[in-house]
This record gives structure tokens, C-alpha cells and sequence, in this order.
């Protein structure tokens, strides 16, 4: 039997596409866990499942590079701790609802918050293993990535406290990590091709 050729080898064209492919898959996947009922949430977890490795594998490929060691063990530990998130947030968190005040709905309440502690221990890992120069990118970015939220978050703060726009601050808190992950990673990838281009 042939074996396929390694994504990074691909051309361009086919790197992209697969990068593409992959983040749609993602999208696709969290879009259905969040908007469909029981047996389209479960097809929307099988889809976030196949495209977040993907997604990742596809990233190397792009800058022409062999995913290592060091990514596979990240997609390993990412991986379970996002479908154990996705699980939480999705049948498990919404029970504090209607829960009376108590342990048990402090522990629900805070359940998702272990993955996602899970998830940044996996990062950690990953970007220890990194060598020299990729630390430094890593380190730039979340530098640049804190700045630029915290500043964002303190413009929101004093916009709400002027009465010029409410904000929901339950919501606001929410999305501080999505928010730093985001821009972090927006900037980690406009790092590495800057160091390219040089």
C-alpha cells in the first residue's frame, strides 16, 4: 500500500487547502455544538475532534515543517482537555442553573475550569520543548498578546463607567482567555513569518 506523501512536502496550494479544510472542520464543529440539539452536538464534538490535530499538523505544514516530537505530544494532551471542556460547557455547566447554592454547584460552576488549566499546562509543555528562538516568539507574542487585551479590556472598562456602552461583565470575563488565545496566536503566526522574511 502507498503511503501518503507528508503534508508539509504538499504545494502550496494543497497546504492551504488543508489548513482550510481544517479550520472549516473546526468552525463547522463548535458552530454545531453550540447551535444544534443532542445528536448534532455529538457530530459537532466528532468534527471539532478530527480538525483541532489537523489544524495543528496543517500550521507546521504551512511554513514547510515537519511536525515533531513535540507537536504530536501537544495534540495528544490538547486534545482530550478540549473534548472534556466541550463535554462540561455542553451538559455538565448548565446544571448550576438550577442548582441551590452549595458545594455542588461551586464544583459545577467551576468544572470547565480544569481543562482549560489542563490546556495551559499542555502549552507550557510544548513551548519548553520549543528550542531557543521559538521561545522567544512564544514569549513576545503572549507579551504583545497581555498588552493588547489588557488595554482593550481597560478602554471597555472606562467606556462602561462613562454609561457610553454596557457591558455585560459576567460576558467580559468569559472571553478574556478566548481573547488572549486569540491574539496570541494571531501574533505568534505573524512572528514567525516576519523571522522568515528576514
Amino acid at each position: 500500500m502507498r503511503r501518503l506523501t507528508p503534508m508539509h512536502t504538499w504545494p502550496a496550494w494543497a497546504r492551504w487547502l488543508a489548513m482550510a479544510g481544517a479550520s472549516a472542520t473546526v468552525a463547522a464543529g463548535f458552530w454545531l455544538m453550540v447551535t444544534g440539539g443532542s445528536l448534532w452536538r455529538v457530530l459537532g464534538l466528532a468534527l471539532f475532534a478530527a480538525g483541532t490535530p489537523l489544524s495543528i499538523h496543517a500550521g507546521r505544514a504551512l511554513r514547510r515543517e515537519r511536525s515533531r516530537p513535540i507537536e504530536r505530544r501537544y495534540a495528544r494532551e490538547f486534545m482530550p482537555a478540549m473534548l472534556l471542556y466541550m463535554l462540561l460547557m455542553l451538559y455538565v455547566w448548565p446544571l448550576q442553573k438550577t442548582m441551590e447554592p452549595g458545594p455542588l454547584k461551586l464544583l459545577t460552576a467551576l468544572a470547565p475550569a480544569l481543562p482549560i488549566a489542563w490546556v495551559i499546562v499542555a502549552t507550557i509543555r510544548y513551548v519548553l520543548g520549543a528550542d531557543e528562538l521559538e521561545r522567544r516568539q512564544h514569549l513576545e507574542a503572549i507579551a504583545m498578546s497581555v498588552a493588547i487585551v489588557g488595554v482593550l479590556s481597560m478602554a471597555l472598562g472606562f467606556l462602561s463607567a462613562a454609561k457610553l456602552l454596557a457591558v455585560d461583565a459576567t460576558l467580559a470575563l468569559l472571553m478574556v482567555y478566548p481573547a488572549l488565545t486569540f491574539t496570541y496566536g494571531v501574533l505568534h503566526c505573524w512572528l514567525i513569518w516576519r523571522a522568515r522574511a528576514e
